[in-house]
């Protein structure tokens, strides 16, 4: 029973934290499937990893999914806390988030209808919503490459784990993304 309070207070806590990211995301009204899209995409390419798991040795489905982290929105600054802790705390303050298969689909889904509905003047946000379709596509036939290693029974592809970073390593924001 304390197990479920202390899990019902830390997601009270994490609500309370994030109240304006929570708020986006509940807002019917003010965000579109364009929005999400978009800050789904914003965030892969801040922070997205692919894992891929190779389980079928162990009678378990071989899968992948996509790791991504968001910073956890600030509501008061501690003057007292030096610079090296402050960065310190800035790095341990991330939310991560991991898109499963279907939750790839469902983000796949949503490029590709918003990729249809754009209007022509929108050109850069259909050149971004094509290229991170192609990145989907590339990683899943990787997965599908690495899957048949594994099916065909190659002795490097059993019960491995692979990791692929996909986010922009320059560190600089995507042109036509970030608000």
């Amino acid at each position: 029973m304390s197990t479920c309070l202390a899990k019902t207070a830390y997601c009270a806590q994490f609500v309370y934290d994030n109240i304006q990211l929570v708020s986006m995301w509940l807002s019917f009204e003010d965000t579109t499937v364009l929005d999400n899209a978009l800050i789904t995409m914003e965030h892969l390419y801040k922070s997205g990893v692919v894992n891929i798991h190779l389980k079928r040795l162990m009678n378990e489905q071989s899968f992948f999914e996509i790791e991504y982290s968001v910073k956890k929105i600030q509501s008061k600054k501690d003057d007292d806390i030096d610079n090296e802790e402050q960065e310190q705390q800035r790095e341990e303050e991330k939310i991560k988030f991991i898109l499963t298969l279907d939750d790839i689909e469902d983000h796949k889904r949503q490029l590709t209808f918003c990729n249809v509905d754009l209007h022509q003047n929108m050109k850069q946000k259909i050149i971004l919503l094509s290229e991170q379709l192609k990145l989907l596509h590339i990683i899943e036939n990787i997965y599908l490459k690495l899957l048949k290693l594994e099916m065909s029974g190659h002795p490097e592809y059993q019960l491995k784990n692979e990791k692929y970073d996909i986010y922009d390593r320059t560190g600089k924001e995507v042109c036509g993304l970030s608000t």
